[in-house]
Formats: C-alpha cells, sequence, structure tokens
C-alpha cells in the first residue's frame, strides 16, 4: 500500500437549515465560470463587477441583462484587486456568503459531511470543494484557525463551487468531530496508518463524516484518535501518493457508488 495525503467531510444539509453570516472573509471572487455559477444560483450576492471585456462577451451580455453594474478597467487593475493574474478578465465584488452553524445541522436528517484539516494550498481547497459539490456533498467543516480561508484563488480553482456548497467554519474540529458522533454519525479518517483498512470492500456508514487531513502531515492525532474507521487508497502505479483534492474525489466517489 502506498501512501494517501489527505482528507476532507461531507454531509447533507436541508433548507430548513439557519445560516449565520460570515463578515470577515474575502469579498472578492474572480474567473468566468465562478461568475457564470453564482450569477445562475445566487445572482443577488453580486454588488458589482470589474472586467476587462466589452460588450458582445456572453457573461458582460448577462450581466448587463441582470441589472448588475459592470467597471470596465485594465488587466492590471483586476490583477490589484485580487493579487491574482488568473482572473480570466472578471472580478466581481460580492456579499458574504452564508455559513451553517452545526448545530442547526444537525437537527436535520443528513447524510454526509466532508471535514478538511489544515489544507493550507488555495488550489487544493478550490479543487476539493468543486469534488464537493459534484459528489453532492451537503456540508463541508474547516478549521477558522488552521488552513486558508475562502480567496478568490480557491474560488477560482472551485469553479464557483466555493460559492454554492454549503459550510461551515468552526474553532475546535475536534470537539465538533464529537458533536456529530453524539448525532450517530460515524467517522472516516483518510489516512495511512496501522489501523487503516483499503478502500475496496470498505462499507460506506450510512451517517459519514469523511476527515481528510493536510498537505503532508495528514489527519492531526487527536482527530485520528477520534475516528471511527481508518481508510487508505492503494496505490499501483511508480508515484506513492495523491494530493488532498485527488483522494478526496475518489474517496466521494466511493461513498457515492456505495449508496447506489
Amino acid at each position: 500500500m502506498k501512501s494517501l495525503d489527505f482528507f476532507l467531510i461531507r454531509a447533507q444539509v436541508k433548507k430548513k437549515i439557519k445560516w449565520v453570516k460570515i463578515t470577515d472573509m474575502s469579498q472578492y471572487i474572480m474567473g468566468k465560470n465562478c461568475l457564470f455559477e453564482v450569477l445562475r444560483a445566487t445572482p443577488e450576492r453580486i454588488i458589482e463587477v470589474h472586467t476587462t471585456h466589452r460588450p458582445g462577451d456572453e457573461l458582460y451580455d448577462q450581466l448587463k441583462k441582470a441589472g448588475i453594474r459592470i467597471k470596465e478597467i485594465g488587466k492590471k487593475g483586476l490583477t490589484n484587486l485580487v493579487d491574482s493574474e488568473s482572473h480570466q478578465g472578471y472580478v466581481a465584488k460580492v456579499r458574504p456568503r452564508e455559513f451553517v452553524e452545526v448545530h442547526n445541522f444537525l437537527q436535520e436528517d443528513h447524510k454526509l459531511v466532508l471535514m478538511l484539516d489544515s489544507i493550507f494550498d488555495p488550489h487544493n481547497l478550490g479543487a476539493i470543494l468543486r469534488a464537493a459539490e459534484c459528489f453532492g456533498v451537503d456540508l463541508v467543516v474547516y478549521s477558522k484557525n488552521r488552513g486558508t480561508d475562502i480567496t478568490p484563488v480557491v474560488s477560482k480553482t472551485s469553479v464557483g463551487a466555493s460559492e454554492l456548497v454549503p459550510m461551515a467554519r468552526v474553532s475546535n474540529l475536534a470537539e465538533t468531530v464529537k458533536q456529530f458522533q453524539k448525532a450517530d454519525y460515524w467517522a472516516v479518517a483518510a489516512e495511512l496508518s496501522e489501523r487503516s483498512q483499503p478502500l475496496s470492500g470498505f462499507e460506506w456508514p450510512e451517517k459519514t463524516l469523511l476527515i481528510m487531513g493536510s498537505e503532508g502531515k495528514g489527519v492531526q492525532q487527536i482527530l485520528s484518535r477520534k475516528a471511527d474507521f481508518h481508510l487508505e487508497i492503494p496505490m499501483h502505479g511508480q508515484i506513492d501518493s495523491l494530493n488532498v483534492s485527488q483522494a478526496t474525489a475518489v474517496l466521494l466517489a466511493s461513498k457515492v457508488l456505495n449508496s447506489i
């Protein structure tokens, strides 16, 4: 068996869930695909759009039709707004997204939660959120203090999933694991250890809290000790590891297929 580098959590959120607004995060998102998704799903969040594009561009025309204020500025101006050249000519100022409170979430009947422990690379976080949205993850939980927050780079890499997937920011991951276990979730830590069992043949619990760890150190020991199961992905190639976003996609796909 070869190593697995990273870990996540997933659950299901219903419309009854109450949301709490976080006001201290970035107010900018970037990238055409990301902005397309926000425009489609929650256009009311878009305050204004800065762009190098002109009328005739599909996204520009859709924004104009929706009555959203557009400011045409140069490429350097966009780069300065988000400290990145990967904006594809679009940067939007948006109202802060809403976050789920775990206590309220647990009042409803959900099945799968993804917990992220110390994911510091914004590209990895973005790719993880994209996988979470694609595989129907109902809630992503991450730490306020350990890892990157939702940045413009995360929003672009996630292709807008960062603005769509239900998320909860918590101060203590270990206590949060206990909360989910008390609500009949089984905690599954993705890691390579003596306790780990191969993914093949694993019977996923109906209510699962999947814990994905950091780029390098994996799941913290305090979280690993609390886990009910430990999973590893068997490797058969010459490269002996997956990055966290790839590993997350593999595990989420396994869970989804197991539920069919």
